[in-house]
């Protein structure tokens, strides 16, 4: 999420298409805050604790029992219930959010804010995806 001077006000936030995740079948997805890790790969800091219990993601995915019927049958999952790691005073993991290998458009999916995060730097949500490819699918 871009900083904006003066704070950032966006509400809804487009997830950007994810090439080497095209045709994959999501078996899994984590969410993490600034607590679990500081910095995603591109450098920016992560989301705070509170605007994570505060985010919901709607994905655009295949109908797990009708592979050709997409649409956003996911919708607003509390970021909350996709964290797996608990970092307090006896530090341990949750299990993963679980799918049923549906398809995933990221470039059709999004995160919905509940209150805006008002960020002047860059901040990042950074996610875990668990997938696999189709015997039949040509992508490496």
């Amino acid at each position: 999420m871009y900083g904006v001077a003066g704070g950032n006000t966006q509400m809804r936030l487009q997830l950007l298409d994810q090439p080497y995740l095209r045709g994959a079948h999501i078996w899994s997805i984590e969410a993490f805050n600034v607590v679990d890790i500081a910095k995603s790969p591109q450098g920016n800091v992560l989301v705070p604790a509170a605007t994570l219990q505060n985010s919901f993601l709607t994905l655009y995915t295949t109908d797990a029992s009708n592979i050709k019927g997409p649409g956003e049958y996911l919708n607003n999952i509390p970021l909350s219930c996709l964290k797996t790691l608990n970092n307090f005073a006896d530090p341990y993991e949750f299990e993963p959010f679980e799918l049923s290998g549906q398809i995933i458009s990221w470039d059709k999916s999004y995160i919905t804010l509940g209150a805006p995060i008002g960020n002047t730097v860059n901040n990042s949500f950074l996610f875990n995806i668990g997938f696999t490819f189709s015997s039949n699918n040509n992508t490496n």
